[in-house]
């Protein structure tokens, strides 16, 4: 049966959404949110994929467990007042304001990110308009760069996508759809360029392979030998990415 599936051991109970494809053996993969999806064989039995999950739910429950503990972590900033630290490109900065009567803009100058703000509409909308001009500059920013990291890896891995869209998304750092068109989430930008490159990597990766199988992994390692580092320090890291 396809849909969602419910199994149990009699200590664990574990739910996953289950899809059959012409695949050779089965995946399972646990998202940043706790869900559980199974990919599976067409011609593989009921009994035989239930023996396969009752053998992996102590490993389901306890990454179910980890991913908890991992994203519950409270992480939000004090504010954006003048001195605040902001994270671009996995270096820290100082947020240095400028008020007053000056053309709206975001400069990087040494260690600071400095804004240069309307003062009559910064006392108006308070924090939430420094937000706004800080986030439109990561976002321009993070537009530019993988611009530049595709076109440098697409030819690599001998592809090329459709579209790509900048986004921000809850649960996932990127996405791959069936007809090439890749999404990126913008706070990857705080992030160090490494693991940029990863998760650029990764969803190009998809356009050959559309599972997380051996060939998958084997493919990004080709490009990346170091993408589990990579993929660590994301999920790791990853709740911190915030403005």
């Amino acid at each position: 049966m396809e849909g969602v599936q419910n199994i149990s051991d009699g200590r664990n109970s574990v739910s996953y959404i289950l899809t059959r494809s012409r695949r050779k053996t089965v995946g399972i993969r646990v998202n940043e949110n706790g869900e559980v999806r199974v990919s599976a064989p067409l011609n593989i039995s009921d009994k035989q994929l239930r023996d396969i999950m009752l053998k992996k739910i102590s490993w389901i429950v306890k990454k179910q467990e980890e991913l908890r503990r991992l994203y519950n972590e409270p992480c939000t900033k004090n504010g954006y007042a003048d001195g605040e630290t902001f994270s671009y490109l996995g270096k820290e900065y100082i947020l240095r304001i400028m008020k007053g009567s000056l053309p709206e803009g975001i400069t990087l100058e040494g260690s600071n990110i400095v804004i240069a703000i309307d003062e009559n509409r910064a006392s108006i909308e308070g924090d939430q308009y420094i937000r706004s001009v800080l986030r439109r500059f990561y976002i321009t920013q993070f537009s530019d760069i993988i611009k530049d990291r595709i076109d440098f890896f697409s030819p690599q891995i001998g592809v090329c996508p459709q579209k790509v869209t900048v986004r921000e998304q809850k649960t996932r750092w990127g996405s791959c759809s069936s007809k090439g068109n890749i999404s990126l989430n913008w706070k990857l930008v705080m992030a160090p360029m490494e693991v940029i490159d990863y998760v650029i990597v990764h969803e190009l990766c998809h356009m050959k392979e559309m599972n997380h199988s051996k060939n998958y992994w084997n493919l990004v390692k080709t490009i990346l030998p170091d993408f589990d580092v990579r993929r660590k320090w994301l999920k790791v890291n990853g709740h911190r990415l915030v403005i």
